[in-house]
């Protein structure tokens, strides 16, 4: 090509590339001064899944240090701490974490280093977009209906289960943000066929994200084509193309359950396909018990108890007094249940129905789910959620009042959640997610280069030194005794320089000692150094 006319192609491409950009500015602002109130609830609900992530929660649950270290692990050397070279499951524990949370960990941990807000942005990003698109969707599940613009919007901006599972590292939380983002997909796929290829795409990721959805993906995804054939929405050709594409990127983690069902080796090639020590998936399903039915109908029951009195004992999960969605929610989704319903006996609309199949295929899979908490059925809210939307929009649509008086009650519930959860919640979750404890590693690791010795009342306390110190899992893989070598929690006695027991003072080693705050610490204090922290204490002989 004549460099000139290079030259005029490569002027004329940029600025049609800025005109675009401002063209693109001008709707947004467009859109602000149209819908003020909308940009104000975003702006609300941006604002808390962002502000202080760092510090609120305090401290590090175990889970999120082993997410972050593994991701800093392999960014950095290739492997995890257990030796495995980019691994598409973590081992971590011995009976394994779900890989996906951390490669999107990587970038922030290059960015801005290996802690608490680089392993936590993530969760919090998966939050706003999810805002968003929880909006988009909720307005093709109720159509023809601007009161649901603004209804859905605050509804899930102030949701307790969104905005505190936004603001920790959980990395199964990103099944559900995964499985909305499918949907928004399959939205758009009504009027542009070839978009069903990002819903499929999206759902083989959601495999990578958590292990209920070994079971919820293929058949959310069969049922979502079935009903793509049926509406004669997609052609069976394109219907195949999209299930060989699911099919392709779930072989990975279909090799990686045949391995840990049958015990076969681990793939090591291009990728590691790892041999964990217990397979999780069997501990958290009954799936694989000999007493299937009794067992199922016992999961179910703990299921429902959970769903009704919205808690499920775990105060990082939800305020027992607020729950996932307040006390209102419940009649809401039942009233929003029923006019869905109602509305598909009058025209079967595939978004609705898909949303439908989303939330019986959630319900069905409390059958074999052991150990139902928050985190394991968390794929059910957002359509749960969704159906309370429905609910204030048919209340909107028959007594205005009923309407102003639900919108009433979820703002004071949610200006009551905020307060405790700002005020009462810090120091509630302060100790069980071990606040101080990383401080008090690096100071003791800084205070001597002999032994050091870290209380054991710690869930398992060796991630949070080679989170904190950053070590070398090369270093860590070859020095680590375990306690239960293969159990499905391998406990840590020793690594390098560190031992994980309860601390005893030894006369004259050259040592540093991390207790519990409430340990009991030498009485002789003009022999000692005693360093305290908000939980923790070190001891040092001076």
């Amino acid at each position: 090509m004549n460099p000139q006319l290079k030259t005029n192609v490569g002027r004329q491409r940029r600025s049609t590339s800025k005109f675009d950009l401002l063209a693109r500015m001008k709707q947004i602002v467009t859109w602000l001064q149209n819908n003020p109130l909308l940009a104000v609830l975003f702006g609300i609900g941006i604002f808390i899944r962002l502000v202080a992530i760092s510090s609120l929660p305090a401290g590090l649950n175990q889970d999120e240090a082993s997410i972050g270290y593994d991701a800093y692990a392999i960014l950095h050397y290739g492997v995890d701490r257990n030796g495995s070279f980019l691994p598409i499951h973590l081992i971590a524990w011995g009976s394994g974490q779900n890989a996906l949370y951390a490669y999107l960990s990587m970038p922030f941990i290059y960015l801005f280093g290996l802690n608490t807000f680089s392993i936590r942005i993530v969760s919090a990003i998966a939050g706003v977009i999810t805002l968003f698109l929880f909006y988009a969707i909720a307005k093709r599940f109720i159509p023809d209906n601007r009161r649901v613009m603004l209804i859905a919007a605050f509804i899930i901006v102030i949701c307790p289960w969104h905005i505190m599972m936004s603001r920790w590292a959980l990395e199964s939380n990103l099944m559900p943000a995964l499985v909305l983002l499918a949907v928004y997909f399959a939205c758009k796929a009504i009027e542009r066929p070839q978009w069903l290829l990002a819903f499929s795409i999206s759902m083989a990721l959601s495999l990578y994200a958590y292990g209920t959805a070994y079971f919820f993906a293929p058949l959310f995804v069969l049922s979502t084509y079935v009903v793509f054939y049926v509406k004669r929405l997609v052609s069976l050709r394109r219907i195949l193309v999209n299930g060989a594409t699911f099919t392709i990127l779930a072989l990975p983690i279909l090799l990686f359950v045949i391995i840990n069902r049958y015990s076969m080796n681990a793939i090591t090639a291009l990728v590691t396909i790892p041999k964990l020590t217990v397979p999780r998936v069997e501990q958290q399903s009954s799936i694989f018990g000999s007493d299937m039915m009794s067992t199922g109908l016992s999961h179910m029951k703990r299921f429902f108890e959970i769903i009704i009195s919205q808690n499920d004992g775990l105060i990082w999960n939800a305020l027992p007094e607020y729950g996932y969605l307040y006390p209102i929610a419940l009649p809401l989704i039942i009233l929003g249940l029923a006019t869905t319903i109602s509305a598909l006996q009058r025209k079967a609309d595939p978004i609705q129905l898909i949303i439908l199949i989303w939330l019986a295929i959630s319900v069905a899979m409390a059958f074999i789910i052991s150990d139902a908490n928050i985190n394991r059925i968390n794929v059910i809210f957002y359509p749960l959620i969704l159906l309370t939307v429905a609910g204030v929009v048919w209340l909107s649509e028959k007594e205005k009042w009923a309407t102003r008086f639900a919108i009433a009650l979820f703002a004071a519930y949610f200006i009551l959640f905020a307060n405790q959860y700002v005020r009462k919640f810090p120091e509630q979750i302060s100790p069980i997610f071990f606040e101080s404890f990383g401080e008090a590693i690096r100071y003791a690791s800084d205070v001597t280069d002999g032994t050091v010795y870290i209380t054991n009342r710690v869930n398992m306390p060796y991630i949070y030194v080679l989170l904190n110190e950053q070590i070398d899992p090369r270093e860590f893989n070859e020095s680590v005794v375990y306690a239960n070598p293969g159990g499905a929690f391998q406990q840590v006695q020793s690594f390098g320089r560190y031992r994980f027991e309860q601390p005893v003072i030894h006369d004259g080693e050259k040592a540093a000692y991390l207790f519990a705050n409430g340990d009991p610490l030498p009485e002789d204090e003009s022999r000692y150094e005693i360093k305290r922290f908000k939980h923790y204490s070190v001891v040092t002989e001076k």
